[in-house]
Formats: C-alpha cells, sequence, structure tokens
C-alpha cells in the first residue's frame, strides 16, 4: 500500500494545500487539492474517491478533476472514462443539490450523458465494506458537524486508517484497536490549545484533545499516528505544542511525505 500526500492542511495559503490523500496512485482520500499536486497524466489515473464529507476542503478539487477528465476523453483517450465518487448518500445529495447543481459547477453526474457520465456516484454504509482496485475500505462515522466517515484500508492483510475530520468520537479507535496489522493512523489535528473552544464547536481537535483520544488507542507505542488539517495561520504554534509531547511515534504530516507499507 503506498499512500502520497497530496494535502494536508486545514486552510489555504500559498504554498499550502487542502486536504487529499492518493492511495496506490488511483484512489483519493478527499479531494481537497489532488489538480494542484498532480500532472494531467497522474490525475487520469484516478478512478476512485472516497470522500469523507462535503465540507469545501474537502471537495474542491472535484470539479477540477472532473474538468480535466472531460478534456481528456475530447483528447481521445479511451481508458478512465469516469471517477467514482464513495460517500454516504446525504454526502452524495448534497454534492447533487449545492456543489454540481449547474449553478456552483457543471453536474458532471449527467456528462456528456447520464449512461457515460464523468463522475458516477456511489453511496456507501457506515461498517460496511467495499473493495476498490485491490483495497478493501470500510467507513466508519466519526464526529463532525456534517455527516462524516473515516476509512479503514485493508490490503495484502495490512489495515491504514484515515479519521478524516472529527472531534471526540469512540468507534474508530475501538475498530482501530482490533486491527490485527495496523500499520498507521492519519489524525485530525486542527488549532492549537488555545482555540479548544473553536475546536469543540467546528468539529476537530487540538494537541491537548488528540492525546485523550490516543489514550483509546492500545497500541500507540507500536503503531505510527500522523497528524493533519493544522491550518497554516498557526502551524508553527501547533508544532511546538505537539513536539512537547515527545511521543516518538506522532509526527505532523507534511505534502512531501509518502508512506509505504
Amino acid at each position: 500500500m503506498k499512500i502520497k500526500v497530496l494535502g494536508c492542511y486545514g486552510g489555504q495559503l500559498l504554498g499550502f494545500h487542502l486536504t487529499s490523500f492518493l492511495v496506490n496512485d488511483s484512489i483519493l482520500l478527499d479531494a481537497g487539492s489532488p489538480t494542484e499536486a498532480l500532472s494531467l497524466e497522474e490525475q487520469h489515473s484516478i478512478r476512485h474517491i472516497c470522500l469523507s464529507h462535503t465540507h469545501l476542503d474537502h471537495i474542491k478539487d472535484i470539479a477540477f478533476l472532473a474538468d480535466n477528465r472531460s478534456l481528456k476523453r475530447l483528447g481521445g483517450t479511451k481508458a478512465n472514462r469516469s471517477i467514482t465518487i464513495h460517500s454516504l448518500p446525504e454526502n452524495l445529495e448534497t454534492l447533487k443539490e449545492h456543489f454540481l447543481n449547474n449553478s456552483i459547477w457543471p453536474d458532471f453526474t449527467i456528462i456528456p450523458s447520464a449512461d457515460d457520465p464523468i463522475l458516477k456516484l456511489a453511496p456507501i454504509e457506515s461498517e460496511v465494506s467495499f473493495e476498490i482496485d485491490g483495497v478493501t475500505i470500510t467507513p466508519i462515522m466519526v464526529n463532525h458537524p456534517v455527516p462524516c466517515t473515516g476509512f479503514l484500508l485493508d490490503q495484502d492483510g495490512m489495515q491504514f486508517i484515515y479519521t478524516a475530520d472529527t472531534g471526540a468520537t469512540d468507534r474508530i479507535w475501538e475498530i482501530a484497536n482490533a486491527q490485527t496489522n495496523l500499520q498507521g493512523i492519519i489524525m485530525d489535528c486542527s488549532f492549537p490549545n488555545a482555540y479548544q473552544h473553536l475546536a469543540d464547536i467546528s468539529g476537530h481537535l487540538t494537541p491537548n484533545g488528540m492525546i485523550k483520544e490516543l489514550e483509546k488507542f492500545e497500541a500507540l507505542s507500536d503503531v505510527p499516528v500522523y497528524l493533519y488539517h493544522m491550518k497554516p495561520e498557526s502551524l508553527n504554534i501547533m508544532t511546538a505544542e505537539v513536539e512537547k509531547l515527545k511521543l516518538p511515534h506522532l509526527r505532523m504530516l507534511t505534502q512531501v511525505d509518502e508512506l509505504l507499507f
């Protein structure tokens, strides 16, 4: 399993990309920034998007991926004609009503035709696994103001967890503790400790909140934990707060990271 960080920040400034992780070159976990980080040919290898929720920083580049894919089709490319978006039914409804609605962006679920669209929508159900491109993926509900799932990935007997955006939650840690060969966790940590109230009301974590969550994780001493969704404006403060914790298997992600298992 290969996980390439395309963007790992919870805000957009020059040089900071929004949340998106590329799995094995063909699967996206969220789509905040793939068109900013990948060449047109690399984008064309993407066949699936596992969408945790519909906040803009996680869906923004669905629009431009679709646009670029349609141009590849017009150029005569036959392979990978469509991209399938896997998400909760309510998230797919939100995409159709508020994003791919021909007002904000063209509805690429019926372009160029309903029978052969650029984007296909595939509803998923919490804790019901599905397989795409050799990876078994299990959605897990987490605690966010809108419907949101993290994802358990399993390939060749190795597991990896992406919590997506979440505040204090329980079920994903129960599932993490049940894995027999967990290789790592990508975990929300968005705001400095001084912004605890903002983190609470927005469904995110601070370093202090993150440590409380990790108390629920039985393999912390053995399994790497990678933090994401840091706000660029307060990154220096958060970096100092995380480093002060002195946990050997904990670090903040950067946009040049590639995780290989």
